[in-house]
């Protein structure tokens, strides 16, 4: 939670993504269910939330959500009113954009993925916003074809103050499918510690919770449906477009086994 920030959002601008990633199924979920509007149409139904809600915190994804087709001109109107917090492997131009919005509106979560993003043209971005930006952190899939290049790129990162999270990869049923070696590695190299690591690797469980997901956060999807949590997908929000949609007013129980993102709104 930031001061003067009640609300986050987890939105999924589009499914589609330049990257082929064997690790992950975003770019599977490619829709032409995906809702495609202008930035001015986008910024009118985002107004309408901060009358609501006031200014919220918007964690941007996809896909990669800089394949959208309004990608520049949406965020650079969005972050008049609201924080938004970028999810991205960090392959368009950001001198684009980055330079021409306050740091107080404005986080890139970037993820490095090796397979397909040279590690000198990736780093030398990160460097050049981490000028701008503050509270900067890299997201790296613990894949085994991969993990070699974990520590380089954690020893690369401390000269700047920046931080890189190891993110377990998750499977089909909500499993997790690192060997025991990599969930060691994960544990060793990550920020995270207590509950929030715990629920990571799936050591705890959040059924039967009390969770403010759905009151203070949700996810909207491509399509425009709105979850509770990113591993719910059954859309008891509605729909984000709907000129009525609210959040829960109170917490609700949750009744999943995995939560591997969103544990900061369980109340323990």
């Amino acid at each position: 939670m930031i001061k003067d920030i009640k609300i986050t959002f987890g939105w999924d601008l589009c499914y589609s993504c330049n990257y082929r990633c064997p690790y992950c199924n975003g770019w599977l979920r490619e829709s032409k269910d995906d809702i495609i509007m202008t930035a001015g149409e986008w910024e009118k139904i985002w107004n309408n939330i901060y009358e609501r809600y006031g200014s919220c915190y918007i964690y941007l994804s996809g896909g990669e959500p800089s394949t959208y087709p309004y990608f520049y001109e949406l965020v650079k109107r969005l972050t008049q009113k609201h924080i938004i917090d970028i999810c991205t492997n960090l392959s368009w131009d950001v001198e684009k954009l980055i330079p021409f919005i306050s740091s107080q509106n404005l986080k890139i979560s970037a993820t490095f993925h090796p397979l397909f993003a040279d590690f000198d043209v990736f780093f030398k971005k990160i460097v050049m916003i981490r000028e701008y930006l503050s509270n900067y952190q890299v997201f790296f899939v613990v894949y085994n074809k991969q993990i070699d290049i974990l520590k380089k790129a954690k020893e690369f990162l401390k000269e700047f103050d920046i931080r890189l999270i190891p993110q377990p990869l998750r499977g089909p049923n909500q499993s997790i499918i690192n060997s025991e070696e990599e969930k060691e590695i994960v544990k060793d190299q990550t920020p995270y510690t207590g509950d929030k690591l715990a629920y990571q690797l799936k050591e705890k469980i959040p059924k039967g919770k009390l969770c403010r997901a759905g009151q203070y956060y949700a996810v909207i999807r491509a399509n425009g449906r709105v979850d509770r949590c990113s591993q719910y997908t059954d859309g008891q929000l509605g729909n984000f477009l709907e000129k009525d949609f609210k959040l829960f007013s109170e917490p609700k129980v949750c009744t999943l086994d995995y939560c591997p993102i969103e544990s900061q709104w369980i109340i323990e």
